[in-house]
């Protein structure tokens, strides 16, 4: 089974001074269902400035890995309680990106659903804030 399904994303960071930013992203993907594993393949746009990376969203039911190929690279890992680094390339450079979920929801069938994270987010070993990334993902 793979499908072509429409996703949201919305990410909300909190700085450690309280202020917030959120951008969403809507976008086609492709969803398909590996064992008890669902995929959420899209291509990333000039919007969100990885234009040329493809992300690949490996969602499990206590679990969520997220791989980024192409112009950028990543495999991020977000289990709750569980502090996961990671090295991020990126045209501009390579850094140390590291993350503690504490809250990690995966709630999808092969019609849709939604993925929810909060997490401390670290650039570098130095924490920059906290993290909600919502993803909302529907038949189209």
């Amino acid at each position: 089974m793979r499908k072509t399904v429409l996703v949201t994303i919305r990410g909300t960071r909190t700085s450690e001074l309280g202020e917030q930013e959120t951008i969403e992203l809507i976008t086609k993907a492709s969803l398909y269902k590996k064992k008890s594993s669902f995929y959420i393949v899209y291509s990333e746009s000039e919007i969100s400035g990885l234009a040329g990376t493809t992300t690949y969203l490996k969602a499990e039911p206590s679990r969520v890995t997220l791989k980024r190929m192409g112009t950028s690279e990543l495999k991020q890992v977000f289990e709750e309680g569980i502090h996961h680094e990671a090295n991020y390339v990126t045209p501009f450079g390579s850094m140390w990106v590291g993350v503690l979920p504490w809250k990690v929801e995966v709630d999808l069938t092969e019609v849709g659903g939604s993925i929810n994270l909060e997490y401390e987010l670290e650039l570098c070993h130095q924490k920059i804030g906290y993290n909600q990334l919502s993803i909302t993902v529907q038949e189209v």
